[in-house]
């Protein structure tokens, strides 16, 4: 039976339907759906999570009125700490919208967002600067808040046209921006992706325009990275850019999507999706690629994949091709990208033939997944819909792998690739530590979701005993058993019924007995592993359950031979609520593994007088003194 305890998928396909670990907030900051934007996400380590959105009228949010007499469409960002009570807004009074969001393990947050015109930035004291006058262009910023909501920073990414083609008189800039679009934190330092298309002198980016006929210059498009200092978001530093070859050219030619992670080394891995002739710079070299284009009036175009990382003065880069398209729509995305476990995971929305399967020429846009092999650059496995779709999000958490769509909620195995999907349509998630959070829309609403994340603890040495109700052995009741793939359900609604009974299981060489639930168990199970059949309680609202051979707690382990005389999980009278349910992912017995965990074992074993189990026999403990079931003392 397959392991994903309390999986992501799980808990984004069952909003509300919360176990005592999670919990779920709602807050309607837009009197109309259609305003909503800027729906973001982000899981701090204490448990705390942050969301933000748009917002065009007041509503309030931890007793306090959030104001706007204008209904003008701002930004807000909302704090809940690890119970899901409120605790503060901030807000970016204006034309502003959050782009992306990150959190430490502190609760200090870091977003990222854009704006037009004048905007006030308010934190939760009702302090903060207001930003200068933006013209019609949109700016980008980068923004630092502490855990109690005081707004540290802001650091402003303005934008301005090329001087040397407004001298020309054939420029008319307008609609200029540079606009983020992700961020992460990588030692002392804030990292962010962005789009631009004029230049960002604060990052030293000069953006690309296009010769029309040497009658006009049009912007082009241009990507980069750049970093602040984490600290107090200062020494601004261009990480890399990618942009047509020719910063003038008489070619249409521009990155269309751009995203990055770090390697084991904390060396920026990039991939990105373009057209045409294009260069990749950083701050000590550059590297060009040259994708075929058709040239007549078809438009084809080759939208190439790349994919590497930066060590210093070298750019090492592998270039996925496809088939050429009529470039009709400019679909491309990559909304998320992780390195992990020499792995890097790519998920984003990709248009006509598919770089890793040439057999997907779809006549749409539809979302995919990649995980590629950084020793060989080679994908391991490649997901991509046959329907058409957009990708919203990929989050990677542990051995999973989920993607968002506008459609639907795809869950993966990271090793693997297998998958299954669920319904719930998510706008952004998150996680960090113990942590994990999703945040979705609903109409006008914004319904914030956490919980604390169980992941499966790979211990050494557990082998699992297959579960079984026993029905061979006596005639008392059994509980209502559902098979699933994570894990069985039994349901019980009466007085001594048993939901798992396992015989004589042989536990040689073997220290204790490990009992694994879905989520945290309900009062009133009770569990024997002796010949005597004591029963004792499960703790309600835990998800392990061990029994130690070396620590009884009835003091008569009667573990004779390497033989467990029983597993008996059942209800005895009362001290429960109809119907109870317990959801068992696994029993597991562990081996001994090396003298280290047999030393363990036998230090632990001193503590208590009485029978014990140790190294696959029974042993007698009379002050510190050891005795074989012979009544011989034992050195």
């Amino acid at each position: 039976m397959k392991k994903l305890l309390l999986s992501l998928v799980a808990f984004m396909a069952t909003m509300g339907a919360f176990a005592q670990d999670g919990w779920e907030k709602s807050f309607t900051p837009v009197s109309d759906a259609k305003e909503l934007s800027g729906v973001h996400v982000a899981q701090s380590g204490d448990g705390s999570v942050y969301a933000s959105s748009t917002y065009n009228q007041a509503f309030t949010f931890a007793g306090k009125s959030v104001k706007n007499d204008d209904a003008m469409t701002s930004a807000v960002i909302v704090k809940y700490d690890k119970t899901g009570a409120e605790q503060w807004a901030v807000t970016i009074y204006g034309k502003a919208e959050v782009t992306a969001m990150i959190s430490t393990a502190d609760g200090t947050l870091y977003a990222a967002g854009t704006y037009k015109d004048n905007v006030t930035f308010t934190d939760a004291e009702g302090m903060g600067p207001v930003v200068a006058y933006s013209e019609d262009y949109t700016y980008g910023f980068v923004m630092k808040v502490d855990a109690n909501g005081s707004i540290k920073k802001v650091e402003v990414l303005a934008v301005e046209p090329d001087p040397d083609l407004l001298e020309s008189g054939l420029y008319y800039p307008e609609g200029l921006y540079c606009t983020p679009n992700a961020i992460k934190l990588n030692d002392d330092r804030v990292y962010v992706a962005a789009s631009y298309n004029a230049n960002v002198p604060s990052l030293g980016w000069q953006a690309a325009y296009l010769n029309v006929f040497d009658f006009m210059y049009m912007e082009n498009r241009s990507k980069g990275v750049f970093s602040l200092s984490a600290d107090n978001l200062a020494d601004p530093k261009s990480e890399l850019t990618v942009q047509s070859t020719e910063r003038i050219s008489y070619d249409q030619c521009y990155p269309e999507a751009l995203n990055f992670d770090f390697d084991d080394k904390g060396n920026v891995c990039f991939a990105f999706v373009g057209f045409g002739n294009l260069t990749l710079a950083t701050p000590n070299s550059s590297k060009n690629f040259n994708f075929e284009t058709t040239d007549d009036e078809s438009g084809m175009k080759e939208h190439a994949l790349v994919g590497g990382a930066i060590n210093g003065t070298d750019i090492n880069a592998n270039i996925y091709h496809a088939e050429k398209n009529d470039g009709e729509a400019i679909p491309y995305s990559i909304v998320g990208m992780y390195a992990q476990d020499g792995v890097i995971y790519l998920g984003g929305t990709a248009y006509g033939n598919f770089w890793f399967d040439s057999s997907v020429t779809n006549a749409f846009t539809y979302a995919y997944v990649t995980a590629i092999d950084m020793s060989t650059s080679a994908a391991k496995w490649s997901k991509a819909n046959e329907s058409e779709s957009q990708a919203v999000i990929m989050n990677v958490m542990g051995e999973n792998v989920f993607l968002a769509t506008d459609k639907a909620i795809i869950h993966m195995e990271a090793a693997t690739g297998k998958s299954e999907t669920g319904t719930t349509i998510v706008a952004d998630a998150s996680d960090c530590g113990d942590y994990a959070a999703v945040v979705i829309v609903n109409d006008s609403k914004v319904t914030v979701n956490s919980r604390t994340v169980i992941e499966e603890k790979e211990e050494e040495g557990l082998i699992e005993i297959p579960q079984s109700q026993g029905r061979e052995y006596d005639d008392f009741a059994r509980a209502e058993l559902v098979e699933g793939e994570d894990y069985n359900t039994y349901t019980v609604n009466a007085d001594l019924t048993i939901a798992i009974k396992m015989m004589d299981v042989d536990v040689e060489g073997c220290d204790y007995v490990l009992v694994r639930f879905a989520e945290p168990v309900a009062a009133g199970w009770k569990i024997a592993f002796w010949n005597s059949q004591e029963l004792v309680d499960i703790p309600a609202g835990e998800t392990e359950f061990k029994y130690e051979f070396a620590n009884d707690p009835l003091g008569h382990c009667d573990v004779v031979d390497g033989i467990l005389p029983q597993i008996c999980m059942m209800t005895f009278f009362g001290g429960y609520e109809k119907p109870l349910v317990a959801k068992v992912v696994g029993i597991y017995k562990h081996k001994i593994g090396g003298e280290d965990a047999i030393e363990k074992i036998n230090v632990a074993s001193q503590k208590a007088n009485g029978k014990y189990f140790q190294n696959g026999q029974v042993f007698i403990l009379k002050n510190g003194v050891k005795y074989n079931m012979a009544g011989q003392r034992i050195k």
